[in-house]
């Protein structure tokens, strides 16, 4: 195995967790060759051993994984995403704040909050989307490295899907602590490795959730580790799922995602049960932080 440092607690000793081909793209694109998922013995951060070249601000990333790199294109697929994380969060924390999205993509997210966020900053590395982010009223930026002169002036960052692509997400959720104003917080969502579709380990999933794009993979413990290593002083821990029973049954039985589709003896009730259940016991699909800078 390389020899790393983890870049949370330090430690050198490793164990691998899988050894096979990963998701490549969209569902059903595969690497040909294998790679390892290894996970720290110590705090229990996990990564691949090895990252794959990845061009965020170039237009083939968008088309292996989005399948498109049209701005409408990304509103279809993200804009229905929004209202479980406003609810989850509560539209009022927005109101005549500064919003930074670190890693906003077509800019779903901010567009919801426009009307009530003082003002809203997009950090997006691809500059397909730029144009389009500017002309909806957003001050758009590549890279949080040119955000120097934004340092201890924003209220609240917001980071949904993104650390876990990230190469050095300590140094990534340093940044978010630097921009931060004093008692600001950062909202962050992650895939969660202790989610009950990993924890089940069936072979079909693995291949699936592990991928050339998502270079750490986090549980509870590990991220509020890297967080407090941060600088943040206080981590409130959640949870939040987004897919009904109908999607691990379909996974079960089919060995192929089930998405949002529901298997017709699926009640609300069911669904509801379900899902409080998985995000009240650590095992929903994403990890729900909020970290303040006190």
């Amino acid at each position: 195995m390389t020899n790393m440092k983890c870049i949370s607690c330090n430690s050198e000793e490793y164990k691998i967790v899988y050894d096979g081909p990963i998701r490549a793209g969209s569902y059903g694109k595969l690497t040909s060759n294998n790679f390892k998922v290894v996970e720290c013995e110590k705090c229990s951060l996990t990564r691949l051993e090895q990252f794959p070249e990845i061009h965020y601000e170039n237009e083939e990333y968008r088309l292996d994984y989005n399948d498109t790199s049209d701005i409408h294109d990304y509103f279809n697929n993200h804009d229905h995403e929004q209202t479980p994380r406003i609810n989850k969060i509560g539209i009022e924390k927005f109101r005549d704040k500064i919003v930074l999205d670190f890693g906003c993509g077509g800019g779903s997210f901010l567009d919801s909050i426009k009307g009530i966020a003082k003002k809203t900053i997009a950090v997006e590395p691809f500059v397909g989307y730029h144009d389009s982010l500017k002309s909806r009223g957003h001050e758009v930026y590549s890279d949080i490295k040119e955000c120097a002169h934004l340092n201890s002036t924003v209220d609240i960052v917001i980071s949904f899907g993104v650390i876990e692509h990230i190469n050095e997400p300590l140094e990534y959720l340093i940044s978010a602590f630097d921009v931060l104003k004093t008692n600001g917080k950062t909202y962050i969502e992650t895939d969660n490795l202790d989610d009950i579709l990993v924890k089940l380990k069936f072979k079909e999933f693995e291949p699936f959730y592990y991928r050339t794009v998502h270079s750490y993979y986090f549980n509870t413990k590990s991220l509020k580790e890297l967080a407090l290593k941060a600088g943040f002083n206080e981590v409130f821990v959640g949870h939040r799922h987004g897919f009904g029973i109908s999607n691990t049954i379909k996974w079960l039985n089919e060995r192929k995602p089930g998405g949002v589709s529901k298997l017709d003896f699926i009640t609300p009730e069911i669904d509801f049960a379900w899902v409080q259940m998985l995000e009240n016991n650590g095992m929903a699909e994403l990890l729900h932080f909020e970290l303040v800078k006190s």
